[in-house]
């Protein structure tokens, strides 16, 4: 009670009691959510691994059609090819998990074939083209993924931080108050019973005296 000046009634009482369930109410729905953002965002590890192998080895499949294409053609034949042309087609939502908005990417293409090149279009420098046209369509939902982890780990740290601060600041002042109110009602109690005792013993003693009086 250093802090805030609480009258050491039962009315106080009470309602310090009520404010301790419903903090702890509060903390464990907090501690709750902890959890299943944890097991959401383990969940979205995986995936993102997941993803990633599949980038990696999309990568190494381009880079050695590259090679390829580059001991076919040589660096100077390979710069000279035009640019494929082409949109990504990216198709996303946000959906809602616990409370965050998390993106969710649902296609990522691009939307048209690659022109065959005037000269020399070889195997090679076309699978080339395609391994790294592919890999558009892989990097969108990774990097929809890693937002989505991002937006979860921050809640996390947010609902931790909550129920930290109810378990070891909000529930300990509480706890402190009401041990308090009840000390200071167990006094008052204490010392109503020594003046009832009090009385009772003084009026024990009127009566013995009125009996006294009356007998002589």
């Amino acid at each position: 009670m250093a802090d805030r000046e609480l009258p050491p009634t039962r009315i106080a009482l009470l309602e310090l009691s009520e404010d301790r369930r419903t903090a702890q109410e509060g903390y464990a729905l907090l501690d709750e959510k902890c959890m299943l953002l944890a097991s959401r965002i383990l969940a979205l590890i995986a995936r993102c691994e997941a993803d990633w192998r599949r980038w990696r080895a999309g990568l190494a499949a381009a880079e050695a059609a590259l090679r390829a294409a580059f001991d076919r053609h040589g660096l100077g034949d390979l710069e000279s090819r035009p640019v494929a042309s082409g949109t990504l087609v990216l198709a996303r939502r946000e959906q809602r998990v616990l409370g965050v908005g998390v993106p969710v990417v649902t296609e990522a293409r691009l939307d048209s074939e690659p022109e065959p090149a005037v000269f020399d279009d070889s195997a090679e420098a076309r699978r080339a083209m395609l391994l790294y046209r592919e890999l558009c369509g892989l990097a969108a939902p990774l990097a929809a993924l890693e937002c989505a982890l991002w937006r979860l780990a921050d809640e996390y740290r947010r609902t931790e931080r909550r129920a930290g601060a109810i378990e070891h600041l909000l529930l300990p002042e509480i706890e402190r108050d009401i041990a308090a109110i009840e000390a200071a009602l167990e006094a008052v109690d204490q010392e109503e019973s020594v003046r009832v005792r009090r009385a009772a013993g003084q009026g024990a003693a009127v009566s013995r005296l009125l009996r006294g009086s009356t007998t002589a």
